[in-house]
C-alpha cells in the first residue's frame, strides 16, 4: 500500500539503497514474486526494512506481522522526512516520528503506539498527506 501511494499517487521514485542490500531479508523466501518486488521497493524507497536509525537494513522483514501504529507512523514519517527523526538503538524508535505526524495533523491519536492499524485509518492518513501537498 505504501509503495503504491508513494510511487503512483505522489509520483515519487528513487533508489536510495542498492537493490542487493534490500534482498538480504532472511524471511521472504516463501513470498510471491510480486510481494518480493514490493518488499524490495519499500526498502529501496527507504520506507521499510530498517533499524531505528533509518539507515541500516534489517536482516528480517516480517512480511506477515500485524502493523501497529508505531511501526506505520515510523514508515510514514520516514517517507516524509527520511532520517530526520531517526534515533539510536537505546531510544524508543517511534516517539519523534509519531509526534511529528501529530504536529502536522496527519495522525491524531498517538497515545497507544501498540494499537493495530486498520486500512481505513491508513487511507485517511494517506489522504491527509495528499491534501497537504495539493
Amino acid at each position: 500500500m505504501m509503495v503504491d501511494f508513494v510511487v503512483n499517487v505522489l509520483s515519487r521514485t528513487g533508489n536510495f539503497k542498492d537493490e542487493s542490500s534490500c534482498l538480504m531479508f532472511n524471511d521472504i523466501g516463501t513470498q510471491s514474486t510480486e510481494m518480493k518486488w514490493y518488499i524490495t521497493q519499500a526498502c529501496q524507497l527507504g520506507l521499510m526494512g530498517y533499524h531505528p536509525d533509518g539507515v541500516t537494513v534489517k536482516s528480517s522483514f516480517d512480511p506477515n506481522d500485524m502493523v501497529p501504529r508505531a511501526q506505520f507512523g515510523t514508515v510514514l514519517s520516514r517517507y516524509l522526512r527520511w532520517t530526520k527523526y531517526a534515533v539510536s538503538n537505546n531510544q524508543v524508535y517511534y516517539t519523534k516520528h509519531l509526534q511529528a505526524l501529530k504536529d502536522a495533523w496527519i495522525m491524531n491519536n498517538i497515545a497507544n503506539p501498540n494499537m493495530k492499524e486498520l486500512r481505513w485509518r491508513v487511507m485517511l492518513m494517506l489522504e491527509r498527506i495528499y491534501d497537504l501537498g495539493n
